[in-house]
């Protein structure tokens, strides 16, 4: 739950900017590049972050992180104001690139604690919850920071949320903890379970003398990194992690500018339109998520069959529904949004929980490498949309591309992933080198 109310309150904050944008470019007169550079600045500064965040939580844990990310994120937001009066639409740039750059390690941070108290049988329901806190957030932020922002300025929005952050960041800080053994409030039969479900998360055994290998090919944040860029299967998740975030963020960062421009509603007057989409896909995720996991299963599909049919679903319906909504009138529009959320909804279950097959012991890097490419996709998407709506004067090319992106990453993913941890694929290696030296040494 606390895991689940830090993705909400995270979730407000960097979502937000979609629906503000309409109120602060009407008072500081933002250009369509000015406007991409606001709905991207957030994600600049969170692709900063992510790896030495996440490696700083497989050092540190999770729950310091967490707490110094979202304390310094609602100041950020906090500070909003003075930046806006300082330096117009580039003091919130400002602000919004220091707020990314203080949340860039809540992702892999939270999935490192996440491995630490999850059994292999309740990762995929648990990624599923706590993706419901993205779509509660955005649920939150979109229709609520244009009614807050109608009567107080989209300024004080902003703080609000800021402040928000902070009180937050002191429960957490009260209530968190790294792993069981560290809980007060987790009885004694809770750890013993945890602790012996956790440690058989290794499908193949590791030997100490092979794990001290292991740690030594980890033993430097660069041969880190280099390492968790080496492996396909991680490829395959960082592949769909860019299409999901290049999709997701197209949605959240343009649907009210989409609305405003097309139909002629404002943020306050489209909130049913803004909420629907999250509300199918909050609904996907707690009725159809679980009912399609046990059907897979039932079936007799693997746990990476399973994954891969979660995740190809959702991005060939995704892809479907940005080719439709371009052509579709007001309610059409909103029911293509619905579907395109509704189908992304199914991601959980699908690659985001091949996130914690992959790895054992290092799953703040890994998480932290894949967001950081994911956030790319979040940093670089609101200014390609810039370009198309400019250069073309509509919006068909901008749906087209995220049609396509669907598609490539349902390819790659579909047809590359693994659930084989790459700790054993290093101390095979390490094995067969010994099993080498030896012959040699003959």
């Amino acid at each position: 739950l606390l895991v689940l109310g830090c993705r909400i309150v995270q979730t407000v904050m960097r979502m937000a900017m979609g629906a503000l944008v309409v109120y602060a470019c009407e008072e500081l007169v933002c250009r369509e590049g000015a406007k991409g550079w606001l709905l991207s600045a957030h994600a600049i500064g969170y692709c900063s972050t992510q790896i030495i965040g996440g490696r700083l939580a497989d050092w540190l844990g999770g729950k310091a992180i967490i707490t110094t990310s979202m304390l310094l994120a609602g100041a950020a937001l906090l500070l909003t104001p003075f930046f806006s009066g300082f330096g117009g639409t580039t003091g919130v740039g400002f602000a919004q690139v220091a707020m990314g750059v203080a949340m860039g390690p809540v992702f892999p941070a939270s999935m490192q604690m996440m491995a630490r108290w999850l059994p292999p049988s309740e990762r995929a329901r648990a990624c599923t919850v706590l993706d419901t806190g993205i779509t509660a957030g955005s649920l939150i932020a979109l229709p609520l920071s244009g009614a807050i922002a109608t009567r107080f300025g989209w300024r004080l929005t902003l703080a609000l949320y800021g402040t928000f952050s902070l009180a937050f960041a002191g429960v957490w800080s009260f209530l968190a903890c790294d792993t069981p053994a560290a809980c007060s409030y987790c009885t004694d039969t809770e750890r013993e379970y945890l602790t012996s479900a956790i440690a058989l998360r290794s499908t193949t055994p590791i030997s100490n003398k092979d794990s001290g290998k292991v740690s030594s090919k980890w033993s430097s944040l660069v041969e880190q990194a280099l390492l968790g860029l080496r492996f396909k299967q991680l490829w395959a998740i960082y592949a769909a992690h860019f299409g999901f975030n290049f999709g997701v963020y197209f949605v959240n960062s343009w649907s009210a500018l989409y609305y405003l421009e097309v139909f002629g509603l404002r943020p306050d007057e489209a909130g049913l339109h803004l909420m629907m989409p999250h509300l199918t896909n909050l609904g996907v995720k707690v009725l159809v998520n679980p009912i399609l996991d046990r059907w897979f299963r039932h079936a007799g599909y693997t746990t990476l069959g399973c994954r891969r049919w979660f995740t190809g679903l959702g991005f060939a319906g995704g892809a479907l529904a940005f080719r439709i909504i371009p052509s579709c009138g007001l309610y059409g529009a909103t029911a293509g949004f619905s579907m395109m959320l509704g189908f992304f909804a199914l991601h959980p279950p699908g690659f985001k929980a091949n996130y914690m097959d992959v790895t054992a012991l290092h799953g703040g890097l890994i998480s932290g490498v894949g967001n950081t490419i994911a956030s790319v996709a979040s940093s670089i998407g609101p200014p390609v949309v810039a370009y198309y709506r400019e250069s073309s004067g509509s919006w068909s090319p901008a749906f087209n591309c995220s049609a396509l992106l669907c598609i490539a990453s349902a390819a790659v993913f579909c047809t590359t992933s693994s659930t084989v941890r790459i700790e054993d694929i290093v101390a095979a290696e390490g094995k067969s080198e010994e099993l080498d030296g030896h012959d040699h040494s003959q």
